[in-house]
Parts: structure tokens; C-alpha cells; sequence
């Protein structure tokens, strides 16, 4: 099965980087696809759309993938730093408040480097990676990163948890908390890490890599 990886809200594919080159070469059964929703500059969000994938969303990626309609239906989907549902609602506690993301959506406007800046910070990038990240060619495009702000403030895929095989949690993430991340999945698809934060594809990627392999050793033995 090809492997399809998909980054957060804020981010692009470089995300991937150290887990895609710890999947190379390993007997995952096709190739690995990392997608890009274009917020730094050219996208790339094609995926095989007619055979079912290994799909991985970090973050809102997970949201993303679950919205697709094109994604085969016998896919296995994987989730890192996940959730089903990212704002607060009357049956949704864990969430973070609405008002935070509509103060960032308004911030765009003004100055949607700066929002991309703090949400990083937030996350828990460095300085020095947060400059990293910033060093890429093309600008900001601010439409895409708001038209998936509002997809990460309205977005609900809680019906769609039985479609989710595994999720790799932190306890330390301080975005996607361990309470969001309770609600949102079944208690034994989730596996934890203690420490890894909110970013585990770059701070843990060779953990990001064995989930991933793990799950697909999995479907081997019981396809």
C-alpha cells in the first residue's frame, strides 16, 4: 500500500522530512506521498485516488483526510498529534475555545506571518526551526491558510472514528491535550508517548516511523 502523509494547519511538507527518509527503504509496499496544502507556496494534494492508501494526518491533517471523499474507502488512516474535532462545543469540552481561532482568522488580514509565527511558537518550534521554516520560496498564500483555519474552527469528524485504525498521542502536546485527544478517539486505538509534544513527526520521528510501519506490518497479517 502507498503511504500518504499529511501535514498540519501552519505548516508544509518538511514536516515529513526525517519520517520519510526513516520509511525509505523499508518494505512498506509502495511509495510515500507527501502532500502539501500550498501555504508557503505550490501545493500537492494528490493522492491515489482508485486503491486504498496508508493515510497519516498530523494535526489537522487527520481533520483534512477525513474529508475526502476521493480517499478509498478500504484505506487505513493513522493520526499523530490527531483529533476529530479541534474547537470547544456543548458536547465537546476538551476543545479550545472558538474565539482563538476567530482572533487568528481576523489576524490574518493584518499580518498573517505574525499569526503563522505564534502558532508556531505555540506548537512548540524552536527559534532556530521556526526560521527555518520561514525560509522558503513563494509568499504566504493567506487564502488557504483561512480557508483551512475555518475547516480546523468547524470541522467535525466525530462520526467518522471507526474509519481511524491508530493514533499516536502526546501527553506533554499542548495543543491536541491529552483530554482532546481521549474525547476524540477510543482509548485503545490511541498509543502514548510521554514527551514529543505537539510536533512528534520532527521531535520523535523515528517513533512517527514505527507507528507507521507497525500498522502496516498489522494489515499484512490480518489481510
Amino acid at each position: 500500500m502507498h503511504v500518504v502523509l499529511a501535514h498540519g494547519w501552519g505548516f508544509d511538507a518538511r514536516v515529513w522530512g526525517a519520517v520519510r527518509d526513516s520509511l525509505r527503504g523499508d518494505a512498506v509496499g509502495g511509495e510515500i506521498h507527501v502532500l502539501d496544502f500550498g501555504y508557503f507556496g505550490c501545493s500537492e494534494i494528490c493522492f491515489p485516488p482508485d486503491e486504498p492508501v496508508v493515510a497519516v494526518g498530523h494535526s489537522f491533517g487527520l481533520l483534512w483526510l477525513l474529508s475526502q471523499a476521493s480517499l478509498h474507502a478500504e484505506s487505513v488512516i493513522l493520526g499523530i498529534n490527531a483529533f476529530t474535532r479541534f474547537c470547544r462545543a456543548t458536547d465537546f469540552p476538551d476543545g479550545v475555545p472558538q474565539r482563538l481561532i476567530d482572533r487568528m482568522l481576523v489576524g490574518l488580514d493584518r499580518d498573517a506571518q505574525g499569526v503563522v509565527n505564534a502558532f508556531h511558537e505555540r506548537c512548540g518550534l524552536s527559534t532556530e526551526q521556526d526560521r527555518d521554516f520561514a525560509q522558503v520560496s513563494g509568499t504566504l498564500d493567506t487564502h488557504r491558510l483561512r480557508q483551512d483555519l475555518m475547516h480546523l474552527r468547524d470541522g467535525d469528524a466525530r462520526e467518522r472514528t471507526g474509519r481511524i485504525a491508530a493514533v499516536l498521542g502526546s501527553r506533554d502536546d499542548v495543543l491536541a491535550t491529552e483530554p482532546m485527544t481521549q474525547a476524540s478517539f477510543p482509548a485503545e486505538r490511541i498509543q502514548w508517548t510521554d514527551h514529543g509534544g505537539h510536533l512528534l513527526p520532527l521531535t520523535r520521528p523515528d517513533l512517527c516511523a514505527d507507528f507507521i510501519r507497525q500498522t502496516i506490518a498489522q494489515q499484512k497479517q490480518t489481510g
